[in-house]
């Protein structure tokens, strides 16, 4: 079979025997059906006194299982369990601990490099545990071509390791450049490691990964999803886009690996995309999250000691960088397994101290309801809110989405803005008062927001980084189309009961 999407469609039609069998050796339909309510009966107690997600989510999971139990029990227990019954090794574990105690004590023998803190900083250091680190020098690429033209040089460069994570990652000509690029350097005895997404990057062929094994690449999957007893973790994916090379300079934002994102495609006129190239102290976060993905796919005690042993190469904090450019930079990260969300709370603090302006753009805006009402109340209490979502839209279910929220934002005051209708918006970053923006790999969703491991960079200004950030976003809103409510009014039947079933179902995720 040539990559995993084909062993999926095999397991699928595995399972289509298993029920037809197990149909089969019911004596009648009567009594399959009472044994499928029991069991819709069983998972809607559970849903209603022990499971403790949202009210939203719960409800549309008792609509499904209700109205829709084959399909919907399917789905429960293909993607519906949550991710505090994931188990994770006594190894990993403490591992995990070492990792920890490491960064700690890295930036405590490095004390300099840390910013004073900002009162916002500060906040989202107490929730997020990461410190804003000055020193930075950190350029905005809001070009698709230009960015992967950067990251190409960069990684030519390389002299003693590249680490690579991307949620998606395609076989075709920009996948193949760039694995060539990884190949000789492997072949020159750089250290190459690399994780991709399973689900993300499905469509990976198996002769591609082995290429890359063969030339000596460290290569891991994010969670295989290619057998049932992994299919429950489906819906938990690493949708970080990130590269460390010799841990000095990170490239990450919203960019995967592909054709698409260089916007050579037939589908959009022009993909609109941000990176981040970082050369400074924040690189060693970037490795750091990177060492948590690493040991997360790895059980061997000794999995960290590379890394400890050869600390100047991975961790080289004491190189100076010259210049004038000293760029204030605050990674944040979070993920499924974590008791927080860490990523999302960030956003709404900034939000919450937002005096003037709020600016967003995003490529998929499916809120949680406490997320959605921070915005509309930031309107209704007289600051500027833009948003930018795509005018054209790359999924069907993620297009209608964005749409459903429209009425709710623009009674409140929030100007909506529909990105050129042939083109996409990728990108996902946002502005608050023109003195910090975030640029990575978060969407404003609530995949991002609950389900994903996200990763975003939070800039301090006021600095030329951050006006030209904001430069960017206006620039967007003059390739956009501002939406009305008489716009609103317009749309055809069809489109209005498409946005109210996208909308239903994204409590689902």
């Amino acid at each position: 079979m040539k990559n995993k999407l084909q062993r999926l469609l095999v397991i699928s039609l595995i399972f289509i025997c298993i029920c037809f069998a197990a149909y089969q050796f019911f004596d009648s339909l009567i009594v399959l059906t009472i044994f499928v309510e029991a069991v819709s009966f069983v998972l809607c107690g559970y849903l209603v006194f022990i499971d403790k997600r949202s009210s939203t989510s719960k409800f549309a999971w008792l609509f499904a299982i209700l109205f829709f139990p084959y399909v919907g029990i399917l789905l429960f227990f293909l993607v519906g369990s949550k991710p505090n019954f994931r188990r994770f090794s006594s190894v990993q574990k403490r591992n995990e601990q070492l990792l920890h105690q490491y960064m700690a004590q890295l930036l405590n023998e490095h004390s300099e490099i840390i910013n004073e803190p900002y009162s916002i900083s500060k906040e989202l250091t107490y929730l997020s545990g990461n410190e804003p680190l000055k020193g930075n020098r950190i350029t905005h690429l809001a070009d698709g071509e230009k960015a992967y033209q950067e990251l190409l040089k960069d990684l030519q460069s390389a002299r003693h390791h590249i680490h690579l994570m991307y949620f998606i990652y395609k076989a075709d000509e920009t996948g193949l450049e760039l694995a060539d690029v990884l190949i000789a350097k492997a072949k020159q005895g750089v250290k190459v490691r690399f994780i991709y997404d399973s689900v993300g990057s499905i469509k990976l062929p198996f002769e591609f990964i082995s290429k890359l094994k063969e030339a000596g690449i460290s290569v891991r999957s994010y969670d295989l999803v290619n057998s049932p007893s992994l299919s429950t973790r489906i819906n938990w994916r690493n949708h970080r886009k990130m590269v460390i090379i010799d841990g000095q300079i990170a490239h990450m934002g919203g960019m995967n690996l592909g054709n698409e994102y260089r916007s050579i495609t037939d589908k959009f006129k022009y993909w609109r995309d941000t990176n981040l190239r970082i050369l400074g102290p924040s690189t060693i976060y970037l490795q750091y999250v990177f060492l948590l993905d690493w040991l997360f796919l790895n059980e061997d005690e000794q999995v960290l000691q590379p890394f400890f042993d050869a600390r100047q190469s991975y961790f080289p904090l004491e190189k100076e960088y010259s210049g004038e450019r000293s760029d204030i930079c605050q990674i944040i990260f979070g993920g499924p397994y974590d008791s927080e969300r860490i990523l999302r709370d960030s956003i709404m603090e900034l939000f919450g101290k937002a005096e003037r302006s709020i600016q967003i753009a995003s490529p998929y805006f499916v809120p949680d309801e406490e997320s959605l009402s921070v915005i509309r109340r930031a309107a209704r209490c007289g600051l500027k809110v833009q948003l930018i979502i795509p005018g054209k839209g790359d999924r069907a279910i993620s297009y209608y989405g964005n749409n459903s929220f429209i009425d709710r934002l623009l009674s409140a005051g929030v100007e909506v803005y529909a990105y050129d209708s042939e083109s996409f918006l990728h990108c996902k970053y946002l502005i608050v008062d023109g003195l910090v923006a975030s640029v990575g790999s978060t969407n404003f969703d609530i995949r991002s927001f609950h389900l994903n491991h996200e990763i975003s960079a939070f800039l301090y200004g006021p600095s030329a980084l951050v006006s030209e950030i904001q430069a960017q976003f206006e620039e967007d809103v003059r390739q956009s189309k501002r939406l009305s409510s008489e716009t609103q009014k317009n749309r055809n039947v069809a489109t209005v009961v498409k946005e109210r079933l996208s909308e239903f179902f994204t409590p689902l995720l």
